[in-house]
């Protein structure tokens, strides 16, 4: 007995294997892409939201330090080591001096001077704290207390305090 196909009738199981198979393979794309961006998600929340001040300005940093009269440095003296901008403000009635630097290297080399250097040149220091994050650095601009150094790290919301060796640590 032969079987009667009816042509006004589609053929829907291959139609529906098609679909099955594309909700299917967009299901699992879907679920990549979902994987990747929960997986990332939290590095670039937190890249656009941290703030850095690599290749700012002195004056971004004073303005979240939250001090008085800014005054930029006059003059710009690279021959220790290499920086983008300074200037002094006060925070709590103390004179700070805040550095920044184009790239993280200059930063390294200004550390790499407060801890080696700066302890035979400057022996009194020895103890002495100052405050980095990305791109920047608060010192007291007098007597570098960690009271001084604490206090930028909190109001900047990042960074840490340092302290400076003694020459016989070096």
């Amino acid at each position: 007995m032969a079987t009667m196909i009816d042509l006004d009738q589609p053929a829907t199981e291959p139609v529906a294997r098609r679909r099955k198979g594309r909700l299917i393979l967009g299901a699992v794309a879907l679920a990549a892409v979902a994987g990747v961006a929960g997986w990332q998600a939290p590095n670039a929340v937190a890249a656009l939201t941290r703030p850095t001040y690599q290749g700012e300005n002195a004056d971004r940093v004073a303005a979240q330090l939250e001090c008085d009269g800014y005054t930029r440095a006059s003059t710009h003296d690279e021959s220790v080591y290499k920086y983008r901008d300074l200037g002094t403000c006060t925070i709590n009635g103390t004179v700070v001096t805040i550095t920044t630097f184009d790239t993280a290297a200059d930063q390294r080399t200004f550390e790499a001077v407060m801890q080696s250097v700066i302890p035979i040149v400057h022996p009194t220091w020895s103890g002495a704290s100052y405050a980095a994050g990305e791109g920047w650095t608060v010192a007291d601009a007098r007597s570098m207390t960690p009271e001084i150094a604490a206090l930028a790290v909190q109001r900047m919301g990042e960074g840490a305090t340092h302290i400076v060796r003694s020459a016989a640590a070096s």
